[in-house]
């Protein structure tokens, strides 16, 4: 058996054992720390490659269904303002129809019929100014545009009202032709809602199936990272005592000075 005091063969392997061991702590670390298995690119270059492109791909159907749930919420704002306006044209009908009946109605009457008429204009006026959607200035019905509803197209909203205005001396024929473009208008409405419903619902499922993959690419086990930190402590501990066995070996040489 040779001793030598320059050179401890030993104690350097247990030390680079050790700083193998401490970096690997530090990386156990720091998975159960943040809950990922990919904190850095360097643990898994092409992992973090996907994760990178799934959250970008998560976040954007996110925005998506939230500017689609807006764009329903509108329909139905313009939808139940046209529904209150095809109740009044509904009315305005019964009255034209009863203003036409010359032999039962006349003069007084007549006019009465017409005063309601304007009544019924103005109601339907207003109604058309004042329904909005979350500002005064956004009213809901006669609202065009688009809403991008999915990361990949747009859904064309419109809610105006086609329907041309009505007045005192409005014929009932004038008015059963209002009465069918608000129907229409409402149709237009649901079938874009129904558009914009059923985008939501896809995005909804896709979003929930991205999440789970990019958990299984990004996120730790961790009952599997909790074990390494505690079999990398252990080793941690034992080889510092080790280290300590080793640099005393070289006192062996003193006793051959006694």
């Amino acid at each position: 058996m040779s001793f030598a005091l320059n050179t401890n063969a030993a104690s350097m392997n247990i030390v680079a054992n050790l700083a193998l061991s401490q970096t690997e702590m530090h990386k156990a670390m720091e998975r159960v720390s943040s809950g990922l298995r990919v904190v850095n690119a360097a643990d898994d270059a092409a992992g973090m490659s996907l994760h990178v492109s799934l959250k970008a791909q998560i976040s954007g159907m996110q925005a998506a269904v939230r500017n689609g749930q807006d764009g329903i919420s509108l329909s139905q704002t313009a939808d139940g303002a046209l529904a209150e306006i095809g109740d009044l044209l509904s009315r305005a009908y019964q009255v034209a129809l009863n203003k036409e009946s010359t032999a039962t109605l006349s003069g007084g009457s007549a006019t009465n019929a017409g005063t309601e008429l304007t009544a019924i204009a103005a109601a339907i006026a207003f109604i058309k100014a004042n329904t909005y959607w979350g500002d005064t200035s956004n009213t809901a019905v006669g609202n065009t545009g688009v809403v991008a509803a999915s990361v990949t197209g747009t859904v064309t909203l419109n809610t105006a009202d086609s329907s041309s205005a009505i007045t005192s001396s409005s014929s009932s024929s004038a008015v059963f032709t209002a009465i069918q473009a608000v129907a229409s208008s409402r149709a237009t409405i649901g079938t874009n809602q129904e558009k914009l419903e059923a985008i939501v619902r896809s995005n909804t499922v896709a979003i929930s199936n991205l999440q789970a993959s990019d958990s299984r690419i990004a996120d730790a086990d961790m009952a599997l990272e909790i074990s390494n930190v505690t079999r990398l402590s252990i080793l941690g501990q034992a080889g510092s005592a080790m280290l300590a066995q080793a640099n005393k070996q070289n006192q062996n040489v003193l006793q051959l000075l006694q």
